[in-house]
């Protein structure tokens, strides 16, 4: 629906019937569109289709004759203070991150938090420590469940011989179904892609590639004989099984658990820069090569700032699939006839 300026009216919770009385009217200065929001809410922030951030007024407070005088009670003891958490709603638009209102240098955020609200970075800044606990548990939970996902196929083709594409897509299938039980920072990656952020993964992957293989070149010269664990996998693959399962598989889901469950979590448990270098580190231990970890830990750190300048994980997506599928061409393309 529209209203009579002909900018859009959305709600939130989506695709819930607010009577007037039960909510508050927030009008986005960037781009008009109007929301009408469960006073439930009032006090904390929403994320407008746009990206701007709107700050939700209590509702105004009705006239009422004043209260009688109470009796004072005898103190007791001293309580922490109270401060809202992030509402649970039915649903969550693509766009919208959850986030917590800041609170007083002195002020924390003893409302449980829930562990499945997307929040925003740095909203667990004045988070208690049980909050902070519990979200620190779901991260190392849902991190381990999807390294197993991703890992345990494979280890199981190498134990029992198995096909190592039809390893890949049971991988895939695996991350899926644990993304789809938890992970709603991996969930809400998939959002649409600004083009000129795909436009620059394109442009990017080849760089990069002639980074590593000058990396890779300075590596052989100061160590030669350094086994690459590209080649072992191309001597047994065509080309088109070796692009599935070193190009496509990875591509999609290691950025599903790094850029989308790990970073989305970090960032909101210890801050935007403290999340961005521990998922680029942890991106770059778990490839298990040290003596390529400068290059994987630079990767990790491109892709991160990709993600969170666009917003998305398509391009992290794109970009990584053309840079390992770049290296396992230049392979097959260096490889007597």
């Amino acid at each position: 629906m529209r209203d009579s300026n002909e900018h859009p009216t959305r709600t939130w919770p989506p695709g819930q019937k607010l009577p007037d009385d039960q909510c508050v009217t927030v009008v986005c200065d960037t781009c008009g569109t109007r929301w009408r929001v469960h006073e439930r809410l009032d006090g904390f922030k929403l994320r407008c289709s746009c990206e701007a951030w709107l700050q939700i007024a209590p509702p105004p407070t009705p006239i009422t004759t004043p209260p009688t005088p109470r009796v004072p009670t005898p103190p007791g003891p001293e309580m922490p203070p109270q401060a809202p958490g992030p509402q649970r709603t039915a649903s969550t638009a693509d766009e919208d991150l959850t986030s917590i209102p800041e609170q007083p240098a002195t002020g924390t955020v003893f409302t449980p938090i829930s562990t499945d609200a997307p929040l925003a970075p740095d909203s667990l800044t004045f988070a208690s420590e049980s909050n902070r606990a519990r979200w620190v548990n779901r991260t190392l939970l849902e991190f381990i469940l999807l390294m197993a996902a991703l890992l345990l196929p494979q280890i199981a083709a190498v134990a029992f011989g198995l096909s190592l594409p039809f390893a890949s897509l049971m991988s895939g299938v695996f991350v899926a179904i644990t993304v789809t039980w938890a992970a709603p920072h991996a969930r809400l990656g998939f959002r649409r892609a600004d083009p000129g952020h795909l436009l620059e993964a394109m442009l990017t992957a080849p760089l990069l590639v002639v980074i590593a293989t000058f990396y890779a070149h300075m590596l052989e010269q100061i160590a030669p004989g350094v086994d690459s664990s590209l080649d072992a996998i191309t001597d047994t693959l065509s080309l088109p099984e070796s692009l599935f399962v070193i190009a496509v598989m990875p591509a999609l889901l290691e950025e599903i658990i790094f850029r989308g469950m790990l970073q989305g979590r970090l960032m909101a448990l210890m801050g935007r820069r403290v999340g961005y270098l521990l998922t680029a580190f942890a991106f770059a231990l778990v490839h298990g090569q040290a003596v390529v970890l400068p290059i994987h830990f630079g990767l990790g750190l491109y892709l991160g700032w990709l993600q969170q300048r666009s917003n998305s994980l398509w391009p992290c997506i794109l970009m990584h699939f053309l840079y390992n599928g770049t290296l396992v061409t230049m392979i097959y393309l260096q490889q007597p006839s």
